[in-house]
């Protein structure tokens, strides 16, 4: 299915980096929708997948919306985690990356909705060492994108 865009005002323009990592991430997760959110002062690019397969061991689901804030600086700097659109019940004890708060200035979406999934790529949420584990290059194709974040994402929820 085709990339959709909402909220696709005169002054809502993709760049041309994101425009490109959008076709890469089509690859691995259909059915993208994005658009601009706004929130308190910062705008972001929201780009959110829907229904991405959820593990029958883990979840009493069998999919979620997963959607990213791709803050104003992304590349350079990555979004702090994920959220998903419900409040999750795992099966067994429970995924502590699951917070239904968010942290390390993530914003807090949980009254709409969308519930705070702790992952980054390497380094864990030391922030110094969460950006420098994260590798984009000029190339989307040779370094970590939209699709790097989804797969790492995807991973990450449906694993114990």
């Amino acid at each position: 299915m085709a990339i959709q865009f909402i909220n696709n005002k005169s002054n809502f323009q993709l760049d041309r980096r994101i425009s490109s990592e959008l076709k890469i991430l089509e690859k691995v997760g259909k059915n993208i929708i994005v658009g601009r959110k706004q929130i308190e002062n910062r705008s972001y690019t929201a780009v959110l997948v829907k229904a991405m397969a959820l593990s029958s061991n883990k979840f009493t689901v069998s999919n979620t919306d997963i959607l990213f804030l791709l803050p104003p600086e992304y590349p350079k700097i990555p979004p702090i985690g994920c959220y998903l659109n419900y409040p999750w019940k795992t099966v067994g004890e429970g995924d502590h990356h699951f917070t239904r708060q968010s942290y390390y200035g993530a914003p807090f979406l949980s009254e709409e909705g969308w519930y705070w999934y702790c992952v980054g790529l390497g380094g864990g949420f030391n922030q110094e060492r969460w950006v420098n584990a994260w590798r984009p290059a000029n190339n989307p194709e040779k370094g970590h994108n939209l699709a790097t974040l989804f797969i790492t994402a995807k991973h990450a929820i449906n694993t114990d």
